[in-house]
């Protein structure tokens, strides 16, 4: 028996499918001619459409007949030398265009077959998802096979004799990393011919600039766009699979390797694509960079105990009568210190959030909250400083050097003449304040975080906590 070919169809089409059903060339013919012209031309096509105008221009200028055969009344005079007689029979004539089509005459008929068979080659039969994902992207592709291959995954493609989504999401992949690193650059960096010792720079480093990067092209980020675009339910499982972030991560790049295939490399599309699929805008880069309450927890949950904390992540499905929600549930096991506050060791929280790496951060928070809510975050009982507001910048700092906790970053935003916003982060602990004045701005910031961060020892006093609260109320 021979071996199955991807070409041939092992099953039957399933029912209430997003896409239609694969048929091979010539068969289940939906796009006319007249269809041709509004339809995105590939070179074959236009080609094709180039023939017939040819012709049609021929019969214009009486060349041809109505029925494209050679007009046996016409005179070419401007074509004639002086004193030559005309020709009666002009069978010698050979057309610049459509050479294939021709014999003593333009035949229009094989010439629709052609263009027929080639229009249904590139176009899916309707209906299809195919407008709607146009709608979305703001492409329009000119082989719509390609885009239906983006969206099967490989299960999918060998049930049904069909080409799966894997090399175009290398592609894409590929291309995604350079298009997103291009934005980066344009929007985060500048050249400056005068700064002579550093023409190209940023206020970001390379580590940031990576971190940057890496928020709009990883695994999480994706599938979420995915998700809020609605891409997600045009993706073709194979029998026994279930929706999955990674398949939707596979799906947008896929997407944007088929753009690729599509377009034949034309870059202003794709970044085009890209921008309308991943939104990548930078007004606030320090957002993407500020440490997740999860990055937080894991990073001082390994420090204490040498450990990672226990996440399990579980999704849940509800459907109601217009689509069907995917929730995800996290379950996190975390140690505290040892402690005489009556805290167990062993700690558990639950969340729930519309996105897998939501219900992680939230969990993570939550976890968080209960440590500092217990004085269990950070030990300074011994370190001997008593809040001040004039002295809490290098109080601060003070216990940094002490390594009682991280090294203090100092963020601000003008907002008027002279008027400040400085915001102090601190081991997961921040501090807000605003003043007429960029020093006093900064103590502020400072002082408030440095009650938090004794709030999260546990050893905050009432009258540090109303002196926060009454210096933050401050016009």
């Amino acid at each position: 028996m021979s071996k199955s070919t991807k070409n041939e169809v092992k099953k039957i089409w399933p029912e209430n499918c997003p896409w239609p059903e694969v048929v091979k060339p010539g068969e289940g013919e939906f796009w006319e001619p007249e269809d041709a012209d509004a339809l995105p031309m590939d070179d074959v096509l236009e080609e094709l459409l180039e023939i017939r105008d040819y012709m049609d221009a021929l019969v214009e200028e009486g060349r041809l007949l109505e029925d494209y055969t050679l007009n046996p009344d016409y005179e070419a005079e401007e074509d004639m030398d002086p004193g030559e007689e005309e020709d009666e029979d002009d069978t010698s004539f050979v057309p610049e265009k459509g050479i294939d089509y021709w014999d003593d005459g333009f035949d229009i008929d094989g010439w629709t077959e052609d263009l027929t068979m080639h229009i249904n080659l590139l176009k899916l039969p309707l209906p299809s998802p195919v407008a709607e994902i146009r709608q979305i992207i703001g492409y329009e592709f000119i082989n719509e096979n390609l885009l239906r291959q983006a969206f099967t995954r490989r299960a999918f493609a060998l049930e049904y004799g069909i080409g799966d989504c894997e090399k175009l999401e290398f592609l894409g992949d590929s291309v995604l990393n350079q298009v997103v690193t291009q934005e980066v650059i344009r929007q985060l960096t500048d050249v400056d011919v005068t700064r002579t010792e550093e023409p190209f720079y940023s206020r970001h480093g390379e580590g940031e600039l990576s971190r940057i990067r890496e928020h709009f092209t990883c695994g999480e980020y994706l599938s979420d766009r995915a998700r809020k675009l609605g891409l997600d339910q045009y993706i073709l499982y194979g029998t026994g699979e279930h929706p999955s972030d990674s398949a939707a991560e596979d799906m947008m790049e896929a997407l944007i390797g088929a753009v690729v295939i599509d377009s034949d490399w034309d870059w202003k599309t794709l970044e085009e694509v890209i921008d309308r699929l991943l939104c990548i805008q930078l007004m606030h880069p320090d957002r993407i960079l500020k440490t997740t309450y999860y990055e937080l927890m894991n990073a001082w949950h390994q420090k204490h105990f040498g450990q990672m904390p226990e996440y399990e992540v579980d999704r849940h499905v509800s459907v109601n009568q217009r689509r069907t929600d995917y929730d995800y549930h996290c379950s996190l096991r975390f140690q505290a210190p040892e402690n005489d506050t009556g805290v167990w060791i062993m700690q558990r929280v639950e969340a729930d959030a519309e996105t897998r790496s939501g219900a992680r951060e939230l969990a993570a928070r939550l976890a968080y909250a209960f440590l500092v809510d217990h004085g269990l975050w950070i030990r300074l009982s011994d370190a001997g400083i008593e809040p001040r507001l004039e002295d809490a910048i290098n109080q601060l700092q003070e216990l940094y050097q002490k390594k009682y906790i991280d090294q203090p970053v100092y963020e601000f935003e003008e907002f008027g003449q002279d008027e400040w916003s400085c915001t102090c982060i601190c081991g997961g602990v921040d501090g807000l304040g605003r003043a007429g004045g960029k020093t006093k701005a900064k103590k502020k910031a400072a002082f408030m975080t440095l009650v938090r961060l004794m709030k999260s020892a546990g050893i905050c006093r009432d009258e540090w906590e109303r002196e926060m609260w009454r210096m933050f109320s401050e016009e």
